[in-house]
């Protein structure tokens, strides 16, 4: 018969076991992450943003202000942008090779300004790892709670 320690850890064991699995299933099924914000910035401020693209993604950014410089460095030498622009300002490109996109956002205007993007992320490869750990944990539960139940030799 099991104890009600055993079923409890089977339980919570069995629970921490499911996240984590599910937690990998998502990684495995879905290998890019998507990023969307919208962000506002002072008169004078500057915003960098720095990620790794994965291969065919799409990237899309829409600056909205009085004016301001963007400079965007991509992987492939055809999407970078170096220019002042007044208002509004809108990229959208997909990203044949994978690297590293750097956007640097300066407002050069009297008034703040707006940044609206969408970016398509490489997700960390250490996310799987950390899967691999949380079902490794739930099954040490199951079997410390399994303890609990196994017949004690005399003299304990």
């Amino acid at each position: 018969m099991l104890n009600k320690f055993t079923i409890i850890g089977l339980i919570i064991g069995s629970i921490i076991s499911i996240l984590g699995a599910s937690s990998m299933i998502d990684s495995l099924s879905t290998p890019n992450e998507i990023q969307e914000d919208s962000v506002t910035f002072g008169v004078g401020n500057m915003d960098k943003i720095q990620f790794i693209a994965p291969e065919n993604s799409s990237q899309s950014i829409t600056v909205t202000g009085d004016t301001f410089d963007i400079k965007i460095i991509t992987p492939e030498s055809t999407n970078d942008v170096d220019q002042s622009f007044k208002d509004k300002a809108s990229f959208s490109w997909t990203t044949t090779t994978s690297g590293e996109i750097t956007i640097i956002i300066q407002n050069t205007g009297d008034s703040e300004f707006t940044e609206d993007y969408k970016f398509e992320l490489e997700r960390d490869p250490l996310f799987f790892t950390y899967s691999i750990l949380v079902i490794v944990a739930g099954i040490v539960v199951i079997g410390f709670s399994a303890g609990f139940s196994a017949r004690k030799p005399k003299g304990f």
